[in-house]
């Protein structure tokens, strides 16, 4: 009688953790899912309230070629555009760069210096920073005051 009762309480825990590992397992593959989707509009950025179309960007800013360690880019000097969005005293902020997923990096000053725009993969390209500082779809370039 014991071990009837002993197998009924494992056959019960096999199927809890097998639905329990279904369920992570569901969760999972929609957040995974959820990150492929883009949920800004890719059209277009957004620096500082200014509209730049990528056609803007190619047509109006000089596009110049670069390396970062191993790869070759060619892009658009991103303090260009910068200073194009009527941005003043540049060094007293941090610049935050929004991808269509929701990827964010703050940088100051001296990393927009080193930073390009790369059209082709519509993507923030910092020289003097890790790939983790890289934007890809970007969307907005928004000011944050540190010191205000």
């Amino acid at each position: 009688m014991i071990m009837l009762g002993q197998m009924m309480n494992i056959k019960r825990l096999n199927l809890v953790l097998g639905i329990v590992a279904v369920v992570i397992l569901v969760t999972s593959c929609a957040a995974f899912a959820y990150t492929l989707i883009p949920q800004g509009d890719t059209n277009k950025i957004i620096v500082n309230g200014v509209d730049f179309t990528w056609d803007d960007i190619e047509n109006d800013y000089e596009i110049v070629s670069f390396s970062v360690g191993d790869l070759d880019f060619e892009g658009v000097k991103l303090s260009d555009m910068i200073e194009d969005a009527d941005i003043q005293d540049h060094e007293t902020f941090q610049y935050r760069f929004t991808g269509a997923d929701g990827y964010q990096k703050d940088v100051d000053w001296d990393d927009v210096n080193t930073g390009y725009i790369v059209l082709e993969d519509k993507k923030v390209v910092f020289t003097e920073q890790t790939k983790s500082f890289w934007v890809r779809d970007l969307v907005t370039i928004d000011i944050v005051c540190i010191n205000c």
